[in-house]
């Protein structure tokens, strides 16, 4: 296939309007020269491309803003967190929809065609009707299935909802002839990178079969779908392993990794200076003239969650390394270090002076210099640092990036494995995909060759293996949400309050420079660090600069109250129905759980 190009589907949308009514007027038989004609596009190679290029545009997913704010690793004050939800609480229902509308105009028009490159566009095509449907059922349960464009005047478009079982069913269809007419790979690797392949699809069949196995699904786990789960997500893994996908060598930098020989990145949202994205933005330390600043703030329950060195949980006596709560840094997983920032961290970002004025960074009160710094500091004194690129420059109001999001990746598919093996029994290979993981982050070997996995592991200490490894190797991904939703395990955090640190300047830390200024003693500070004469490594030195406090970071907490619990609502597992659609569609019955409900999402 060629470079990506686009064009503006609404105007071909105005022009086949235009030509669908044209029998009404002797006017409208003129061709229209103000807009594409249809025959134009459905017979042009270019053109029909573009128009799938819309639909790749429409319907990937990007970098996931805050989404971790609705879990236990991040600050977060929303209502779906407190339970305070209320009726049209989710409202991507009609956006979808004009998307699958948009989808099934183009299989329809190209399965009538002749075109060179049918089967190709029609099976990206169907991959992406799946995906819609996936994330409509996904956040309601069943849906109506619209599988054709309505024909004005004799297609009834006030249909019911189809049992969730139906769309899966259906979703399962499309992906299965996506994966029919896709590709391992593409002949111009470098233009089409990005493009849905066969072994992305197949993936994505795994992941609606393993959530659809899942208890959000199936609370009783009695429906025996584990099965099919693992089947699918084997034949994937195996498809993908074919087609050159693996593990990154480097799992800090595999973000940066734009290129076709990333084995990392299966389903991937590409960026560039003509599409750009602002996550870095939200998740770097607040720059005068700089927007966000307020997005995936750590907690101090993911910066526990991290394994020491050698792979062992740091409650663990039997681990080769000591935490300490204060120097909670030290001889950690290598994958903390690359996700989360702290105060006196190297992180070498590109800011302005007085923001930076060296490789450290700081995250004590009054460290930015600036006018609201206190306010704009993070409210746990921890910054995500996963896949920021330290070389954008801040201080600008945009703050733009281009990486690309990798929505899915090769890590994703071994964990994927690891949870249905696991579900069938299958141990040995949950240990394998788990050790496989811990090998590349880099953790110690141990003398068992186990990389701090516990040995003879029943399936639900498997379980929790497995869903840890999870929440630190998918840290700040938008996953660890969706994981609880998908488990339904949101009961395991409720009553709990997140946590972060207040961190203050000491009179020693005033007395490091003479003057009045506190970037000034920072500065002394910070040349001491750098030339190894004050060693911050060290508990007691560090604590000599710094006073440190933890804080709620719950709504009306603080240092000494914990403020409002996490009180996530069984409800929430299936949202309800926009009103607005119910509105417009009689026929549709509103979720079990909510206000006049009656439809089950699990039949």
């Amino acid at each position: 296939m060629k470079k990506r190009t686009y064009i503006n589907k609404w105007n071909l949308l105005i022009a086949f309007c235009v030509l669908a009514f044209a029998s009404c007027s002797d006017v409208l038989d003129k061709k229209d020269l103000s807009a594409i004609n249809e025959e134009d596009v459905w017979v042009d190679e270019d053109l029909t491309e573009s128009f799938l290029n819309e639909i790749y545009d429409d319907n990937l997913d990007g970098w996931p803003i805050n989404a971790s704010a609705a879990s236990d690793d991040a600050s977060g004050q929303g209502g779906a967190i407190y339970g305070e939800l209320t009726a049209n609480s989710n409202g991507i229902y009609a956006g979808l929809y004009r998307n699958i509308k948009d989808i099934n105009l183009f299989l329809e028009k190209v399965g009538e065609g002749e075109l060179v490159s049918k089967t190709l566009f029609m099976a990206q095509a169907h991959f992406f009707r799946a995906k819609a449907y996936f994330d409509l059922v996904s956040t309601y349960g069943g849906v109506p299935l619209v599988l054709k464009v309505p024909v004005q005047g004799v297609d009834e478009l006030e249909v019911p909802r189809n049992k969730t079982s139906e769309c899966i069913t259906q979703i399962l269809s499309d992906l299965d002839m996506a994966i029919n007419g896709l590709p391992n790979a593409y002949d111009d690797s470098s233009s089409d990178y990005g493009r849905i392949t066969k072994g992305a699809a197949m993936a994505f069949k795994a992941k609606v079969l393993i959530t659809y196995a899942s208890e959000q699904f199936d609370p009783n786990q009695s429906a025996g779908r584990w099965q099919a789960a693992y089947d699918a997500i084997s034949a994937a893994r195996a498809n993908l392993e074919s087609s050159g996908k693996g593990l990154h060598s480097d799992f800090e930098n595999l973000w940066f990794d734009e290129t076709n020989s990333n084995p990392e990145a299966i389903i991937i949202r590409r960026f560039n200076v003509d599409r750009t994205q602002n996550r870095d933005a939200g998740c770097r330390p607040f720059v005068v003239g700089t927007n966000g600043e307020s997005w995936d703030k750590p907690t101090i329950s993911i910066l526990e969650a991290f394994p020491m060195k050698d792979g062992k949980a740091i409650t663990d006596g039997t681990s080769s390394y000591a935490y300490d709560s204060e120097a909670f840094w030290l001889n950690r997983d290598p994958r903390f270090e690359a996700t989360i920032a702290h105060n006196g961290d190297l992180w070498d970002l590109n800011d302005p002076e007085p923001q930076k004025t060296s490789a450290l960074h700081w995250a004590f009160q009054e460290s930015r210099i600036e006018a609201q710094s206190d306010s704009r500091i993070s409210p746990s004194a921890l910054y995500c640092r996963k896949a920021v690129n330290v070389s954008v420059a801040g201080g600008n109001p945009t703050l733009l990036n281009t990486t690309d999001w990798i929505e899915m990746r090769f890590t994703e598919v071994l964990l994927f494995v690891a949870e249905a093996a696991n579900e069938i029994g299958n141990m040995s290979e949950a240990y394998d995909a788990l050790i496989a993981i811990r090998q590349r982050a880099g953790l110690d070997v141990g003398g068992d060759n186990m990389y701090g996995l516990q040995t003879g592991m029943d399936q639900d200490q498997m379980r929790d293996a497995i869903f840890l490894e999870r929440r630190i190797e998918l840290a700040y991904e938008g996953k660890r949400s969706a994981d609880l939703r998908r488990r339904r395990m949101y009961n395991t955090i409720n009553g709990t309050h997140r946590k972060g640190y207040v961190i203050v300047r000491t009179a020693a830390f005033d007395a490091l420079d003479p003057s009045d200024e506190i970037l000034d003693d920072r500065i002394a500070l910070e040349t001491g660090v750098l030339n190894g004469s004050i060693d911050i490594d060290d508990p007691t030195v560090y604590n000599t600069y710094f006073d440190t406090q933890e804080t709620s970071l719950e709504r009306d907490g603080n240092t000494t109250e914990d403020g409002t619990p996490i009180n996530y609502q069984d409800n929430y597992y299936f949202f309800d129905l926009p009103q607005s659609a119910i509105d417009k569609n009689p026929s549709l019955v509103q979720t079990e759980g909510w206000p006049g409900g009656s439809f089950n999402p699990l039949d």
